[in-house]
């Protein structure tokens, strides 16, 4: 999604031979018209024939028309391309990337930071502190399945899986995870996290607001050592700590 007051914004889909040189084939289109490109998201895994190439174009003050580009970049291509102009000029929201996957047959979701914590704190204001339990045991869940199916898909066990898992915390904007202390034999883990997006919704509160996250984390740590632990923070943002911190013990 991208917003440029008074731009001629444009979206393209189209696929590339994968194959080293593809790529720049079909971007080299866009360079000689002079079109700038302001978002490119292009995947393909090795034993792919094609790769997937999703662009946002600039075409303000342009002669060049996104048709002509587009017959240009079939011809590259040798593919069809699919072209979409927003309706409401400077706001382009992709239309083509659906269904999103973080890999195959792992679909992704993607929520804005601010609606998130919006369905927090609105949860909280129906419902009190009962919206505690609630968002821990619903991220409990998703925290132990991440565990399994990563296990499974890596062939991973103990702190190498833990290191693995929680790069997922960091891609997906929750909030970046540094392992202070990891003995899963004696059960002592300390987790840091820095710029929880749970948290920061609660700032100046003075109480510890990790609900959400712990629970997953909670999840997350039952699962890759199979027995029920749960994290317990002791320091947060939302108390005006810089970072917010877990640990780890057994239910």
């Amino acid at each position: 999604m991208i917003y440029a007051e008074n731009r001629d914004i444009v979206e393209f889909y189209f696929t590339v031979p994968n194959r080293p040189g593809q790529l720049k084939r079909a971007l080299e289109v866009f360079a000689r018209y002079r079109v700038n490109i302001l978002n490119l998201s292009a995947h393909a895994l090795p034993e792919w024939e094609r790769g997937s190439v999703f662009v946002f174009a600039d075409f303000t003050g342009l002669s060049v028309s996104a048709e002509k580009v587009k017959r240009e970049l079939e011809e590259v291509t040798g593919s069809r391309v699919y072209v979409k102009e927003p309706p409401v000029r400077g706001f382009m929201m992709d239309e083509f990337a659906f269904p999103l996957y973080a890999f195959p047959s792992a679909r992704l979701i993607i929520l804005l930071g601010r609606d998130f914590q919006e369905m927090v704190r609105g949860l909280y204001r129906e419902v009190g502190q009962t919206a505690a339990v609630f968002l821990y045991h619903l991220a409990y869940s998703g925290g132990r399945f991440l565990a399994e199916y990563l296990s499974e898909k890596l062939g991973l066990r103990g702190r190498e899986l833990l290191a693995e898992a929680l790069k997922i915390y960091q891609a997906s904007g929750w909030g970046r995870v540094e392992i202070v202390e990891c003995d899963l034999h004696k059960l002592r883990v300390v987790l840091r996290l820095y710029d929880s997006i749970e948290c920061e919704a609660f700032r100046g509160s003075g109480e510890a607001a990790s609900q959400f996250i712990r629970g997953h984390l909670s999840g997350l740590l039952s699962g890759l050592l199979r027995t029920d632990v749960r994290v317990m923070e002791t320091k947060c943002i939302a108390k005006g700590d810089p970072y917010c911190e877990f640990y780890m013990e057994r239910v």
